[in-house]
This record gives structure tokens, C-alpha cells and sequence, in this order.
């Protein structure tokens, strides 16, 4: 998976490009720590537009992006969800709390 990262005014939004399993899950959570490093952070938008792929390991960690997110007074938000990773994450119930 690669992820690429872009920063202005106080919001931090990740890309995802490739598939979010269980090998690639330490890769996003360095990445949001390293996000949320940034001075004056108030948002982070995980844009998963390019995610072809998430099971269950990855799906925990957006849950658990978003809990430390939440915990630290930042907005959390995934956008452009799609395919087979949108339909994992109706079934399992988190879309809307994870797109909120």
C-alpha cells in the first residue's frame, strides 16, 4: 500500500492506494501518527478513492485511526469509499460512523 500525505490549514488528508490488510496496516497507523504530529491539526481525512482492498485487520485500524483521532480533539473523516471496501464497511456497520 502507499499512502501520500498533503497538509493545509490545519488539515491533514491521507490517500490510500492499494490495499489495507493485515501486512499494511502498521503503514497507516505510522503515517496517521506522523499526521497527527503536525502543530494545529483539526482534521484527517483518510481519502481511500485509490483503496481496492480492505479486510477486517484493516477496518480495525480505520476504527482505531478514528478513536485516536476523536481522542485528541481531531475531526476524523473517510471519504471517496468504493467497490468491494465500501460494501465491507456497510456490512460490518462502520461506513457511516467512519464517513461522518
Amino acid at each position: 500500500m502507499r499512502i501520500t500525505s498533503q497538509y493545509a490549514d490545519g488539515v491533514a488528508r491521507l490517500r490510500l492506494c492499494g490495499e489495507l490488510d493485515m501486512s499494511t496496516t502498521q503503514h497507516l497507523h505510522d503515517q496517521v501518527s506522523a499526521a497527527m504530529a503536525v502543530a494545529r491539526l483539526s482534521r484527517l481525512v483518510i481519502d481511500a478513492v485509490d483503496l481496492d482492498f480492505c479486510d477486517s485487520s484493516g477496518i480495525q485500524a480505520l476504527v482505531q485511526t478514528r478513536s485516536k483521532a476523536t481522542q485528541q480533539g481531531v475531526t476524523f473523516q473517510l471519504t471517496n469509499t468504493h467497490g468491494v471496501t465500501r460494501r465491507a464497511l456497510q456490512i460490518t456497520g462502520v461506513l457511516d460512523v467512519l464517513s461522518g
